[in-house]
């Protein structure tokens, strides 16, 4: 006779809101106090949906597992909304694999080593920018750069005013995720709403645009890839894949402004690494190759995406019921894996609250641990649910660390670290306020 094991603790709270408004307040805190109290799985009702919270190593082998949790139907409501609607994070299946290894080729390594020229001009000129504006709200201009090179490399779009309202519009998108989904006049969410038309009218316009003229940017070699019965994107596909792919990009921002806050915490680290890229890269043209081969650059770059808040959780849906921690999820149930606490509190690491890049190191190696111990980006393999966009990411940030080190300095202005959560990202409520200087004029 089989135990029938017990739902996760928590609660469901109060009726029909549930934990909702404090959910939205501060989705971090809300997971990670309900972790502390719970354990690494807890059971809520937030956003209109009875949920599993779930974090650490073994919960992302679970989430990860196509037979227990599945991705049509997982998200809440207004959050697909956002999306526009079905694309790669709410499939399963063959579906996805299909639509995967089409998008896929817009982060091919060919494609990735067209881009590194691309973004190693538009971080420097940025970078130059920067000096001529003496004092600014660095996290301000983290997002505009970010949205450059995202839309730059992958969409083909030139900078100008379409740009800037495209910036704006996902800066309004990004905050409906987390906010309470209330479709009235004035709300974050209504504002996100209208910014997410006005986003998909501009995709649609580029996607027709490429394949009437396909060019080397990642947009036209999506179009032009086939799933391996042939078939391709059709244009309404490739929109809604793209935004996705914009919002990706778009949220690396968060990790830019963690390497500048990160290297003035520890000026042994920033040390370390800029003798790595005197050594190595000290000027010229960067490459795929080069990067590869620079230890500590990866390693700092990786432990900066271990400790960066992004988003509080990932959804999926209970496919059927499974147990875990001496509990069961059941069938039905939307599950969230929470991604932070599964790098910190409940994860493999030393310390895992310090920022210690050497974890990386071949010695100490942590992230070896487990097979799902480092996981910024999803777990398992590329054609799987993990973002397409990982080593884009990885590639960005490190470009930007490289510019930054080889070439400039910077100054924060006196402020507080004080976040504001109720963003998607987090933010700085200060925005990173800085000056940047030429490194020659330190």
């Amino acid at each position: 006779m089989h135990t029938v094991k017990s739902l996760p603790p928590g609660s469901d709270g109060l009726p029909l809101v549930g934990e909702t408004i404090s959910f939205a307040k501060n989705p971090f805190r809300f997971i990670e106090e309900r972790l502390r109290a719970h354990g690494s799985v807890f059971r809520t009702n937030v956003l209109g949906r009875r949920a599993v919270v779930i974090a650490g190593p073994e919960a992302t082998g679970h989430f990860i597992d196509a037979s227990q949790v599945m991705r049509e139907g997982s998200m809440p409501p207004h959050v697909q909304e956002l999306f526009g609607g079905r694309s790669l994070p709410l499939l399963d299946g063959e579906t996805h694999k299909a639509r995967k290894t089409i998008v896929l080729q817009g982060f091919s390594r060919a494609a990735l080593t067209a881009y590194v020229p691309v973004m190693q001009r538009i971080v420097e000129l940025y970078f130059v920018r920067w000096i001529a504006k003496g004092e600014m709200r660095w996290l301000d201009e983290l997002k505009r750069l970010s949205i450059e090179v995202i839309c730059t490399t992958v969409i083909g779009m030139q900078p100008g005013a379409e740009m800037d309202r495209i910036r704006d519009d996902y800066g309004i998108l990004t905050n409906g995720f987390a906010a309470l989904p209330v479709n009235l006049p004035g709300t974050r969410y209504n504002k996100a709403l209208k910014a997410r038309d006005r986003i998909l009218a501009v995709l649609t316009r580029l996607v027709r645009e490429r394949r009437e003229r396909p060019s080397d940017d990642g947009l036209s070699r999506i179009l032009e890839a086939r799933s391996a019965s042939g078939v391709r994107l059709t244009d309404e596909e490739a929109v809604l894949e793209l935004h996705h792919i914009v919002i990706a990009g778009y949220i690396v921002f968060a990790e830019l402004g963690a390497i500048v806050q990160q290297l003035t915490k520890h000026p042994d680290v920033r040390e370390r690494l800029t003798d790595e890229i005197d050594r190595l890269a000290p000027s010229g043209s960067l490459t795929p190759e080069m990067l590869a081969a620079m230890p500590y650059l990866r390693q700092v770059t990786m432990e900066v995406k271990r400790l960066c808040p992004i988003i509080p959780a990932i959804f999926g849906k209970a496919s059927q019921s499974f147990a875990i921690q001496n509990v069961t999820v059941p069938a039905g149930a939307m599950v969230m894996w929470a991604l932070l606490p599964t790098h910190t509190s409940h994860g493999v690491y030393t310390d895992p609250e310090r920022f210690d890049p050497d974890r990386f190191s071949t010695e100490r190696a942590e992230d070896a641990r487990h097979e799902h111990a480092f996981v910024p980006q999803g777990a398992g393999p590329a054609t799987g649910h993990r973002c397409p966009g990982l080593d884009f990411a990885t590639i960005f940030m490190q470009i930007f660390t490289i510019v930054l080190l080889r070439g400039f300095g910077w100054q924060l202005a006196p402020q507080g670290d004080e976040m504001d959560w109720s963003k998607t990202p987090p933010e700085p409520k200060e925005g990173i306020r800085a000056r940047v200087f030429a490194r020659s004029s330190e």
